[in-house]
């Protein structure tokens, strides 16, 4: 990419000439001239400065937002280019929900080493909110997780690939445990741990209540960690909303997940990628194998997307 654009795009993101500077390896001056230099190419103040920084004028936004799918074609570009002359990328750098950490992940890595043995793999275990961000500035080649709309600037592919049927996490010794499933009076009755990724759960819930006549659930405490969540239901009385699939990961942390007759929505999830990151052969590889781990899941039908 020109130099002098990336100059603009780091000072864009860092509002901060001392900063973008480090950032980019060179110093203040010479980041000063390569911006002075884009301005005069263009024609136009690109940034207007201030006691606590530097703001965009509105020339300025306009060269951010097309800046931006630049380095989003440039970052694709070399990723296929990767994928042409090498037969895998060394590191697989992917993040990922509880649903996929916890029950998808680690066997679809274990298998696609199995093809690439010196592949390397770095996983953020985290939520789309903090994932997906790193995979527009490519520092992530793969999330999974809850599908949610996407910047069609950002050039991110959307692949669905399992339907989450939600069911109702509670301790071994509450009294409703041993249900095989669980009707809306009893439901209704519970206090409930919200978690917070993804975002429409509080919302997924509430509606379950309304469409059942039982009012509004009763949310005692809300946390943007999956595993907090547990801790709490297990310390406590209360219930959480949790994917079915992940009942044996539950089941270790002696709580019980049981379906909910009439069924909480189901929610879709799946895999985001660009569509260069797909030409490397071990991305592909390990998506193949998590789609085998969701096939293994009785009572799943997986994608075709792949085929």
């Amino acid at each position: 990419m020109d130099k002098n654009l990336r100059a603009f795009m780091t000072i864009a993101k860092d509002r901060n000439l001392t900063s973008a500077a480090k950032m980019l390896g060179i110093t203040q001056p010479s980041l000063t001239k390569r911006l002075i230099n884009l301005e005069e190419t263009l024609g136009c103040r690109l940034f207007v400065r201030h006691r606590r920084g530097m703001s965009l004028t509105a020339e300025g936004r306009v060269l951010m937002r097309h800046g931006t799918r630049i380095e989003q074609e440039y970052l694709q570009a070399q990723e296929e280019l990767q994928g042409l002359m090498h037969a895998g990328t060394e590191v697989l750098r992917i993040g990922a929900g509880p649903l996929f950490h916890l029950r998808y992940v680690a066997p679809a890595y274990a298998r696609t080493r199995q093809i690439y043995p010196q592949l390397r793999l770095d996983l953020v275990a985290d939520n789309n909110s903090r994932t997906l961000p790193l995979l527009v500035d490519g520092r992530l080649d793969l999330v999974l997780g809850a599908l949610e709309p996407v910047d069609p600037d950002h050039l991110i592919s959307v692949l669905p690939m399992v339907q989450v049927e939600q069911s109702v996490v509670l301790r071994q010794d509450d009294p409703l445990v041993d249900n095989e499933v669980l009707l809306p009076p009893q439901i209704k009755q519970l206090t409930w741990v919200a978690y917070s990724e993804p975002r429409d759960n509080r919302r997924m819930l509430s509606d379950y209540f309304a469409a059942h006549n039982l009012g509004v659930p009763d949310f005692a405490a809300t946390t943007s960690s999956f595993s907090t969540g547990l801790d709490i239901v297990r310390c406590t009385s209360f219930a959480m909303m949790a994917p079915l699939q992940l009942a044996s990961a539950i089941a270790e942390r002696g709580l019980r997940a049981i379906p909910a007759s009439p069924s909480i929505s189901p929610l879709a999830a799946g895999a985001y990628l660009r569509e260069s990151t797909r030409t490397i052969p071990a991305v592909r590889t390990f998506l193949d194998e998590v789609e085998r781990e969701i096939l293994s899941t009785p009572g799943q039908n997986g994608p075709t997307w792949l085929k």
